[in-house]
C-alpha cells in the first residue's frame, strides 16, 4: 500500500488559499510557543546563538548550568537521562537526578541504589551516554562517559552524609523492580544519624572528554562536539 505523504488537519471547507495560510499560522504558533516558559521557571541558555560564542565561553556556561542545576530541584537541567547498555544488549534510559557536577573533573554524579539494573549495567559495561533536553530553549545536551559505581567508601560516604533524610530512607525499601501484590507505601523517614539503608546505596561518577551540543533555531539549527582534552577547549561545527 503505497503511503500518502503527512499533512496537518485542517478544516474541509476551508479554500485553498485560506487552508495555506491557515496551516502557516498554525505552525508559526506553535513555534513561537516553544520560545516562552512559565515566569517561574528561569531558562538557563534562552537565546543562546552558538555562532555568537567560543568553545571556551560554551563551556563556562554549560558547566556553571551544570553545578546550578545540581544544587536546584527547579533547574531544567535537574534531570538528565542516563542510557546504559542491559545484559541483552539492548540500551536502557532512566531518568536520574544531577547531584553534583565537577567542572575541573569532567564529571556528573547521581545516586541509585546498588540493586538496581543500572548498576548491574555499569558494573558489566562502563560505557554511559547522558542526555538533556530543555523544550523552552530547544537545546540537547549528549555526553559520552564512563561510569564508576562507588559503595562504601569515601565518596559514598560523603554523598551519604550529604543526601536527605526521606532520600535515604528509599534505599531501606524492596529492591528496584521487585514484583509486588499492591504499591507499596512511603518508607518512614529515617533520624539524621540512622544509616540503615547506606550498605545499598551508590554514587556514581560518570567522567567524559567531550559533549554535543545541539541548539535549534528557525534561521539555522547549530550543533557542536566540544573537546575538553585541552585548555582552552576546542570545538567541531557539526550538521545537525
Amino acid at each position: 500500500m503505497e503511503r500518502k505523504p503527512f499533512a496537518p488537519a485542517v478544516p474541509s471547507k476551508i479554500p485553498d488559499l485560506r487552508r495555506a495560510r491557515f496551516v502557516t499560522r498554525r505552525w508559526q504558533s506553535y513555534d513561537e510557543s516553544m520560545d516562552r516558559l512559565p515566569a517561574d521557571e528561569p531558562d538557563p541558555v534562552a537565546n543562546w546563538d552558538l555562532a555568537g560564542s567560543s568553545p571556551e565561553a560554551t563551556w563556562e556556561r554549560i558547566s556553571n548550568e551544570l553545578v546550578a542545576a545540581a544544587s536546584s530541584g527547579k533547574h531544567l537541567l535537574h534531570l538528565p537521562t542516563i542510557v546504559t547498555v542491559g545484559p541483552d544488549g539492548f540500551p536502557q534510559a532512566r531518568t536520574v537526578v544531577l547531584r553534583y557536577f565537577d567542572p575541573a573533573r569532567r564529571e556528573a554524579w547521581f545516586h541509585t541504589d546498588i540493586r538496581s539494573g543500572k548498576v548491574t549495567d555499569i558494573t558489566r559495561e562502563p560505557r554511559v551516554a547522558l542526555h538533556w533536553y530543555v523544550p523552552s530553549s530547544r537545546l540537547q545536551i549528549r555526553i559520552p562517559a564512563i561510569a564508576t559505581v562507588h559503595t562504601g567508601d569515601e565518596r559514598a560516604r560523603a554523598a551519604w552524609n550529604g543526601s536527605a533524610t526521606m532520600s535515604r530512607a528509599c534505599y531501606t525499601a524492596d529492591a528496584p523492580g521487585t514484583p509486588l501484590d499492591t504499591f507499596p507505601r512511603a518508607p518512614r523517614q529515617p533520624a539524621v544519624d540512622d544509616d540503615a539503608g547506606f550498605e545499598m546505596f551508590a554514587a556514581v561518577g560518570c567522567q567524559f572528554d567531550e559533549l554535543d551540543l545541539l541548539t535549534l533555531h528557525a534561521a539555522g539549527h547549530q550543533r557542536v562536539r566540544l573537546d575538553l582534552r585541552q585548555t582552552p577547549p576546542t570545538w567541531q561545527i557539526l550538521a545537525p
